[in-house]
C-alpha cells in the first residue's frame, strides 16, 4: 500500500502531539530530581545551623545567662538596691554578643532554617535588644536602685525571653529543664507582684519604649 502525502503529514502532527505531552513531563522529572539531590545536600548544613543554635541557646550560654540576669533583676527589686555598674556593663556586653551571634547564625542559616525556628530566633534576638536598652538604662541611672515599675517591666521581658527560649529549644528538639524551671518560677513570681500594684511615672529608655 502507497504510502501519501496525508499519511505522512499525520505522522509529523502525531510527532509533534507526542512531543508536547512528554516533554514538559520529562522536564518537571528532571526538576524534581534536582531539587531532590539539592535538599540532600543541604541536610548536614541544617543539622550544623540547629547544633549551633542549641549551642548559643541552651546552658553552655544564654539559658545560664538569662537565670543570672533573673537573680541580679529580682535581688534588686525585693532588696530596692542598685545593680553594681561594672556588673550592669558586663550583662550589656554579653547580651550584645548574643544578639550578634543569633544574628549572623540567621543570616548565615537562613536558607535552610524552617519558617517557625527563623521566627523564633528573630523574636529572641528582639527581646534581647529590649533587654540590652534596659539595662543600659539602669547604668546611666546608677547608683539609683531599679524603680519598682522599671523592675517588674524587666521582669516581664525576661519571661517573654526564657520563653521564646524555651519554645524555641523544644523547636530544635532540646527539652530544656533549667529553662523550663526558670520559666515557672518567674512566671510565679512576676504573678504574685502584680498583685500589689503602684503608681509611678512613666519612663522613657532608649529604643523609645516607655515603662
Amino acid at each position: 500500500m502507497p504510502i501519501t502525502i496525508d499519511d505522512i503529514d499525520l505522522a509529523l502532527i502525531s510527532t509533534f502531539i507526542g512531543l508536547a505531552v512528554t516533554l514538559p513531563i520529562t522536564y518537571l522529572v528532571v526538576d524534581r530530581i534536582v531539587e531532590r539531590n539539592e535538599r540532600k545536600k543541604l541536610v548536614p548544613v541544617e543539622k550544623l545551623a540547629k547544633e549551633r543554635l542549641r549551642s548559643k541557646l541552651g546552658v553552655g550560654f544564654l539559658t545560664t545567662f538569662l537565670i543570672t540576669l533573673v537573680i541580679d533583676v529580682t535581688s534588686a527589686s525585693r532588696e530596692k538596691s542598685p545593680i553594681p555598674k561594672d556588673v550592669l556593663l558586663l550583662h550589656i556586653e554579653k547580651l550584645k554578643t548574643a544578639q550578634s551571634d543569633l544574628e549572623t547564625l540567621l543570616g548565615v542559616y537562613s536558607n535552610v532554617l524552617d519558617v517557625e525556628i527563623a521566627r523564633l530566633t528573630s523574636d529572641v534576638i528582639l527581646q534581647i535588644e529590649h533587654l540590652q536598652e534596659d539595662f543600659e538604662y539602669l547604668a546611666e541611672t546608677t547608683p539609683r536602685p531599679p524603680t519598682e515599675s522599671h523592675a517588674s517591666h524587666m521582669e516581664q521581658v525576661l519571661l517573654k525571653t526564657v520563653r521564646l527560649t524555651k519554645e524555641e529549644l523544644v523547636a530544635l528538639g532540646t527539652d530544656n529543664l533549667q529553662i523550663r524551671a526558670l520559666e515557672e518560677w518567674l512566671g510565679q513570681y512576676t504573678q504574685e507582684k502584680r498583685e500589689v500594684p503602684k503608681k509611678e511615672e512613666p519612663i522613657l529608655v532608649r529604643g523609645g519604649h516607655k515603662i
